[in-house]
């Protein structure tokens, strides 16, 4: 069976459930959308998502951000453009559809706009904001908007300003995290000899980006619908309930490169760069639950992103 006959099936499949569970008909649906999508139907994925806007509520404004980008990949730019309207002056919105669309919009360039849906995503009360960023002692996919604001505002020239700050502070915290992990990783002794563990190297959706962006020859900016499908052969392959992921960090292999002078392109050094980091404790367990946070470092739940991708 072919990918695209497979994502047919599954979209069907899908748009069945939805009729079976209406409590959950948006986020069902949002999944045979972009199963729709992935299958080339791209009308069938527009009627999918516009039956999704009538439902109101978070799940339209995925549905906008869906319609949105597949306008943009049309090359219909005006209609895009009319889908962003609509989701803005339907009032709030969300943190995960905004976030999605600023980084659509980042990925085409469009700094300002971005920068603009970013600061949606964070949303007005930027003091309890900082506050919970200084009292946090672990990293959390909440700050994706706060890196990327940051970002946009780095593109765009603008100077620093208190938000950028709290990105820093937070980039901090992250990088404290960290030691701390690698710090207890150190104490402990040695692991037995025993089977080989299968894990895979992967990236949150930010720093993906910024791995992209410093070595282009050996990253993409957006791999995560086929890792979910190598992380589902994988599991398959090895009878396996669960899989361990080792989170990389753009800075963390910079600095790794930069103390032993490897070769970014060779796929060893990207291996002993990830060795390190498992040693440290930088894992987490694929799948989540779904309806835990995506394992790609969106905003969305499991079911809605990564969780929705074809097999």
């Amino acid at each position: 069976m072919t990918t695209s006959s497979t994502d047919q099936t599954r979209a069907l499949d899908l748009e069945a459930d939805a009729a079976r569970y209406p409590d959950e008909r948006g986020e069902i649906l949002l999944e045979a959308a972009a199963a729709w999508e992935r299958a080339g139907e791209l009308d069938r994925a527009r009627s999918v998502l516009t039956e999704v806007l009538a439902l109101g509520g978070e799940d339209a404004g995925f549905a906008r951000h869906g319609l949105a980008e597949i306008c943009f990949d049309e090359g219909a730019d005006a209609d895009a453009w009319a889908q962003l309207r609509a989701l803005e002056q339907a009032g709030p919105v969300a943190a995960g559809p905004a976030v999605l669309v600023a980084e659509m919009l980042e990925r085409r360039g469009d700094y300002e706009a971005a920068l603009g849906w970013f600061e949606r995503a964070l949303g007005p009360d930027t003091a309890a904001l900082a506050a919970a960023v200084e009292q946090r002692e672990a990293p959390s996919m909440s700050d994706m908007p706060l890196y990327g604001r940051q970002r946009c505002r780095a593109k765009l020239g603008l100077p620093a300003d208190d938000l950028d700050r709290v990105a820093d502070l937070a980039e901090q915290r992250r990088r404290d995290f960290f030691d701390l992990l690698d710090r207890a990783a150190r104490s402990q002794p040695a692991a037995t000899s025993g089977p080989t563990r299968v894990s895979m190297l992967v990236w949150h959706r930010d720093e993906l980006s910024r791995a992209a962006w410093r070595w282009p020859a050996v990253f993409t900016k957006d791999n995560h619908a086929v890792l979910e499908r190598e992380l589902r052969r994988l599991a398959a392959d090895h009878n396996l309930a669960t899989v361990p992921l080792i989170l990389g960090t753009a800075d963390g292999l910079g600095e790794y490169l930069d103390r032993t002078g490897a070769d970014v392109t060779e796929e060893s050094t990207r291996l002993a760069y990830a060795e390190q980091v498992r040693a440290r404790g930088g894992t987490i367990t694929w799948p989540p639950g779904r309806n835990e946070p995506c394992w790609c470092g969106s905003a969305r739940k499991y079911k809605k992103c990564c969780g929705g991708a074809g097999t």
